[in-house]
C-alpha cells in the first residue's frame, strides 16, 4: 500500500499519483510507534485562534478545528503549507482564495470571516465550521447515489458556483472533495463548496495587478479527473470551465464512476481533451435520458458548446428536475426583495408589512425567487380545486337545504292531492249530467204507435193489440243517492 503524504490517503501499489492532489505517493513508515506530530496543534494564532485539531490537508493548505478565543465558538482555520510561505505566487493566490471567498454572500458557499498572517509567519483564513460529510466520503460508501438525491445536491453546487461567476469568480477546482454536505438534527442538509484558493478573478474586479507568473500558459491548475478540456491545455478559462467540472461531478454521482479515469494525470488530460465519455445510461439504465443529455451537454468538449456559465447549467438542470417531478431542495429559502414588496403593503411610516400567506402563494405559485428560473413550455397543470366553504358554512347550508326540501315536496303532494280531487269531481258531475239529461230528452219524445194489423179471414182473430211503450224509470228514485250528492254531503259536513 502506498500513502499519499499530502491528504494521507491510501491507495494500493501501482497507483503513482494521488488522484485528488497528485502528488507522488509514498510507502508508509515501517518504524513502529512513529506518529507524525503536527508543530500548530495546541498554538494561537494572534492571539485570537488556539488550534484544537486537524481536520484534512489540501493542495495548498491545511484546516484545523480552532477556537474563537474572544467570542468562544469554535471555527475552521486554513493554514497555507508552510513550504509554500516563501513562494510570492502561492501567498498572493491564498490571499486571493480569502478575497474571492468572502466576497461569497452565498447559503451554499462557505463564509470566511477573518484573514490574516501570524506572528510566527503562517498565512491563515478563518471560515465557518461545518459538520458533516464531503461528497467525497458520501460518493466512496454510496455511489451511485439515487436521481433526485444527485440532482438535490448539484442544483445547490450549481447556485452558489452561479455566485461566483456573477461575482466574477471562476473556481477552477471544482471536485467531490471541495464539496461539503452539512448534517443537523434540526435541520434538513445544505450543501457548501469550499475551497476557491486558485480562482481566477475576471480582471475587472481586480483591485490590485495580478502577478502574470501566477497563471502561466500551459500549467494545469485543478484536478485532472474534473478539469475541462481547455484547463487541461492550459488556455484561458471561462466559466464554462466550471461548468464541465459540474457535469463530470453529476456524471460520477449519477454512474458512480468518473468518465475519464488513467494512471497519470497526463493519461486522464489527454481524454478529456480527445475522447467523448460513455453515456452515463449505458451504466446506470435508471437514469432519465433527458437527465442524460443534460449532463453530456456539459461535457462537451468546446466551451461554447456548453452552458456559458453555472447559472444556465442549473437553470436548465432546475427546469428538467420540476418537469420529472424529482423532490429537490434547489429552491433558496430566502426571498428577494421583490417578492416581499409583492406580498405586502408599505405603512405610513415607510415600513413594510408582509402577508406571510400571500408570500406563500407567491412562492408556490411562482419560480421568480433568489437564482430561480420560470419554467417555460411546461406541460399544462390542471387547475387546483376550488377551496370548499368553512365547515359552519358547509352544515349550515345543509340544514337549510334539507328544510326547503321537505317542505316544497309536502307542498307539491297537497297540490297533487287538491289536483285529482276536483278533476275527480268535475268528472263524476259531468258524467252524471250526462246520465240525468239523457232520460229526460227521451221522456219529451211522443212514442210511435204501432198500427193496428188488419184482420186476416183468418178464422181465429190476432190475439196481438196495439203495445205501449215502458216509460223509462225516472231519475228521481236515485236522486238521492246518486254520486255527487254523496260528495255534497261529505264537503258540507266533512266530519
Amino acid at each position: 500500500m502506498l500513502r499519499c503524504p499530502t491528504c494521507g490517503r491510501h491507495y494500493p501499489s501501482d497507483v503513482k499519483y494521488c488522484p485528488e492532489d497528485q502528488a507522488a505517493l509514498q510507502a508508509d513508515s515501517t518504524v513502529p510507534g512513529e506518529v507524525m506530530h503536527d508543530p500548530l496543534i495546541g498554538q494561537t494564532l494572534d492571539g485570537k485562534y488556539k488550534i484544537v485539531a486537524r481536520l484534512g490537508i489540501g493542495g495548498m493548505g491545511t484546516v484545523y478545528r480552532a477556537r474563537h478565543l474572544l467570542i468562544d465558538r469554535p471555527v475552521a482555520v486554513k493554514v497555507l503549507n508552510q513550504r509554500l510561505v516563501d513562494d510570492e505566487a502561492s501567498r498572493v493566490r491564498f490571499q486571493r482564495e480569502a478575497k474571492a471567498a468572502g466576497r461569497l454572500q452565498h447559503l451554499n458557499a462557505v463564509a470566511v470571516t477573518d484573514f490574516g498572517r501570524s506572528s510566527g509567519g503562517h498565512v491563515y483564513i478563518v471560515m465557518e465550521l461545518l459538520e458533516g460529510r464531503t461528497l467525497r466520503e458520501i460518493l466512496a460508501k454510496e455511489a451511485p447515489l439515487e436521481t433526485a438525491r444527485a440532482v438535490s445536491i448539484m442544483l445547490q453546487v450549481s447556485a452558489a458556483v452561479a455566485a461566483a461567476h456573477e461575482a466574477g469568480v471562476i473556481h477552477r477546482d471544482l471536485k467531490p472533495a471541495n464539496i461539503f454536505v452539512t448534517q443537523s438534527a434540526d435541520a434538513p442538509s445544505v450543501v457548501k463548496v469550499l475551497d476557491f484558493g486558485i480562482a481566477k478573478l475576471a480582471a475587472e474586479t481586480l483591485d490590485e495587478d495580478e502577478p502574470k507568473t501566477l497563471t502561466q500558459i500551459g500549467a494545469m491548475i485543478g484536478t485532472p479527473r474534473y478539469m475541462s478540456p481547455e484547463q487541461c491545455n492550459g488556455e484561458e478559462l471561462t466559466p464554462a470551465a466550471d461548468v464541465y467540472s459540474l457535469g463530470v461531478i453529476l456524471y460520477e454521482m449519477l454512474s458512480g464512476m468518473v468518465p475519464f479515469s488513467g494512471s497519470t494525470p497526463l493519461a486522464i488530460a489527454i481524454k478529456h481533451a480527445s475522447e467523448f465519455p460513455r453515456p452515463p445510461r449505458e451504466i446506470v439504465a435508471s437514469i432519465p435520458e433527458e437527465l442524460e443529455n443534460v449532463v453530456l451537454h456539459a461535457l462537451e468538449k468546446k466551451p461554447e458548446d456548453r452552458p456559458r456559465n453555472a447559472a444556465e447549467f442549473r437553470n436548465d438542470l432546475l427546469e428538467l428536475t420540476e418537469r420529472l417531478g424529482l423532490e429537490h431542495h434547489g429552491r433558496l429559502s430566502s426571498p428577494d426583495i421583490a417578492a416581499l414588496r409583492g406580498a405586502g403593503v408599505e405603512s405610513p411610516s415607510g415600513r413594510l408589512v408582509v402577508d406571510l400567506s400571500k408570500l406563500r402563494e407567491g412562492r408556490v405559485l411562482s419560480s421568480a425567487g433568489n437564482n430561480e428560473i420560470t419554467l417555460v413550455n411546461s406541460p399544462a397543470v390542471p387547475p387546483p380545486p376550488e377551496k370548499p366553504p368553512t365547515p359552519n358554512t358547509i352544515t349550515r347550508m345543509e340544514i337549510v337545504a334539507e328544510r326547503n326540501n321537505t317542505t316544497r315536496v309536502l307542498l307539491g303532494v297537497a297540490v297533487i292531492v287538491i289536483i285529482l280531487l276536483l278533476a275527480s269531481i268535475a268528472y263524476f258531475a259531468m258524467h252524471q249530467r250526462d246520465v240525468t239529461t239523457q232520460p229526460a230528452l227521451n221522456a219529451n219524445v211522443t212514442p210511435s204507435v204501432v198500427p193496428t194489423p188488419t184482420p186476416s179471414p183468418s178464422p181465429s182473430p190476432s190475439p196481438s193489440a196495439s203495445v205501449k211503450p215502458k216509460a223509462s224509470p225516472s231519475p228521481e228514485k236515485k236522486k238521492g243517492n246518486s254520486f255527487v250528492d254523496k260528495v255534497k254531503r261529505i264537503l258540507k259536513k266533512p266530519f
